[in-house]
């Protein structure tokens, strides 16, 4: 008899949540995650015991700024989060998720110029999603049959770079780039990275090989292009 696919149930809610609460025009004050009412300012003291603070270190993933932040969003966790959920069980997952969104919140708002700036966005959830797949599977491929293949990693790894190069050299605040929490995205790295081996199944070995679905690669080349689109 075939085994049953295991199906992500929990990243594919992920999705529906976001898609859900932007398509409800839900305000982001609500959910946002504000780095002054967590750490504290001159004025206030921090951090402060309030629901709304909490809230917003975990509820900030669900709020996206516009359309291109949700498509691009949404399309790198649909890429990438699947294979991870079924390496992790989807009760682990959803924690690994929430840990790495937070792990970005609290780095991007240590190093923020302004600490009312709210921040918005899975985009650390998702590059904890990112480098824990890095790990998992770093020889996994993308290409098109017939033709040349790109090492996942690769992709992975220069979107990692250029992470890295965007927080040492911020770009100008004039900037459509200077919008972009890329604190956040190492800070999501960088716990997705730490905890997969914590997070991972019994018996999940890291760096194993493996190849994205046909709709996996579909989604990388889509959010390639989008967040191309998003830059210009």
């Amino acid at each position: 008899m075939r085994a049953a696919r295991r199906i992500p149930y929990v990243n594919q809610g992920i999705v529906m949540a976001c898609t859900l609460v932007f398509v409800l025009g839900v305000p982001p004050e609500s959910l946002a995650f504000v780095p002054a009412y967590f750490f504290g300012t001159v004025e206030t003291a921090g951090p402060l015991p309030s629901w709304a603070v909490w809230r917003g270190l975990f509820g900030h993933v669900l709020i996206h700024s516009d359309i291109v932040h949700l498509v691009s969003n949404m399309l790198a966790l649909w890429a990438f989060g699947g294979a991870v959920e079924l390496a992790m069980g989807s009760l682990r997952y959803l924690l690994f998720f929430l840990l790495c969104a937070a792990s970005g919140a609290v780095v991007e708002g240590a190093l923020a110029v302004d600490p009312m700036a709210p921040l918005v966005g899975a985009s650390g959830g998702i590059c904890g999603v990112m480098g824990a797949f890095l790990l998992l599977h770093p020889q996994a491929t993308l290409g098109v049959t017939p033709g040349p293949r790109v090492p996942a990693s690769f992709v992975v790894g220069s979107f990692l770079a250029i992470n890295v190069a965007m927080t040492l050299m911020p770009p100008s605040p004039d900037s459509s780039l200077g919008d972009v929490a890329w604190a956040a995205h190492l800070g999501g790295f960088g716990a997705g990275m730490a905890l997969v081996a914590l997070f991972r199944r019994p018996g999940v070995a890291l760096w194993s090989v493996a190849r994205l679905s046909t709709a996996a690669k579909a989604a990388v080349y889509l959010t390639l292009v989008v967040v191309l689109l998003r830059t210009l």
